[in-house]
């Protein structure tokens, strides 16, 4: 989900531990600031997620999404929000995560943990990042994926001509893309710095040219377009080289519905494409979260569970064997 997102959703009890000996590739995360969020806290969708309904002579109050018994605070400082996120990811065994921000913000974090980052930067939003840029960032190291795009954000379809040189980019240099095709908080139409947003953007439809005119570009779709799975179902059955993450509805949406998602995917024959992403922004312990959603799926074998949260995305990140030895083998 998009960075302005400040609050929401209702809390629940933190997860177990992963067990020890299994890596989780975490493919949505992000350094971000506390600045923006102000001491605001989210809810974890297994408690359930306030949707409002408003008369539309009323105006909507942001504050209203936050009210739950057992909210997940952020940290104070941008220090503590790394330090904590970073802990969080270790307690869970997570070995690498795909995180985006600002470059100078995601090289402090990679400083911090530079076994654990993968650097990433989001395109798409207010200020146009030039190719020249990112061709510069990817000779330096500093750019392994491109994503999170905020295309949707910005009102603007995928396949819109002006995105083609990030497309041709991306296959160029065979950099992996993560694009957001879903929902932002709730009320998005009224709520506030997201006036461009527009849920029509979801489907995944507009895709279809972006592939064929880019066979060879490695695409994953952030939050697997929700609420739209027959539309993701058939593209990704037409296209075997779709991939999606089920971030952000892992740990923020209503556990009745991502469950229903999920199965289907599942259900349609797709278990090998699904990656898992935290999508943490401002709040660590949405981590934990995440985790246990997946952990307490009634319906995924062991097997499916070891394909979501690390084979599939050691796959489509084409980690070699020594590599994923390095994320099997016990911690220092």
């Amino acid at each position: 989900m998009h960075k302005l997102l400040p609050l929401l959703f209702f809390a629940a009890s933190p997860a177990a531990a992963q067990q020890a000996g299994a890596p989780v590739i975490d493919m949505h995360a992000h350094a971000y600031t506390v600045d923006f969020v102000a001491g605001a806290s989210i809810c974890p969708g297994s408690s359930g997620v306030p949707i409002p309904t408003v008369d539309p002579r009323d105006a909507f109050d942001p504050v209203e999404l936050s009210r739950c018994a057992a909210p997940i605070a952020a940290p104070a400082t941008d220090a503590a929000l790394m330090d904590e996120s970073i802990a969080a990811m270790r307690r869970f065994n997570i070995r690498r995560a795909v995180t985006s921000g600002d470059p100078d913000s995601v090289a402090k974090w990679r400083a911090a943990a530079p076994d654990l980052i993968v650097p990433a930067l989001g395109f798409g939003a207010s200020e146009p990042v030039s190719v020249e840029t990112l061709t510069a960032l990817a000779d330096e190291g500093r750019l392994a994926v491109l994503g999170e795009s905020f295309t949707q954000y910005r009102g603007i379809r995928a396949d819109d001509p002006q995105w083609e040189a990030y497309w041709a980019f991306a296959e160029a240099r065979d950099i992996p893309v993560g694009l957001h095709l879903g929902e932002g908080p709730p009320a998005t139409a009224r709520f506030p710095g997201y006036e461009s947003y527009r849920a029509s953007l979801t489907s995944p439809f507009q895709l279809e040219a972006v592939l064929h005119a880019h066979p060879k570009l490695r695409l994953y779709v952030m939050h697997y377009a929700s609420p739209l799975v027959d539309e993701m179902i058939a593209m990704m059955y037409a296209h075997p080289n779709l991939y999606v993450d089920i971030s952000a509805n892992v740990g923020m949406a209503p556990r009745a519905q991502f469950y229903d998602h999920l199965k289907r995917m599942v259900d349609a024959g797709f278990g090998k494409r699904i990656m898992w992403g935290s999508d943490q922004m401002q709040w660590p312990g949405i981590i934990g979260e995440s985790v246990a959603s997946i952990e307490e799926a009634p319906f995924l074998t062991a097997e499916q569970r070891r394909d979501i949260f690390y084979n599939n995305a050691a796959r489509f990140l084409r980690l070699s064997p020594e590599e994923i030895a390095r994320d099997h083998a016990p911690r220092d």
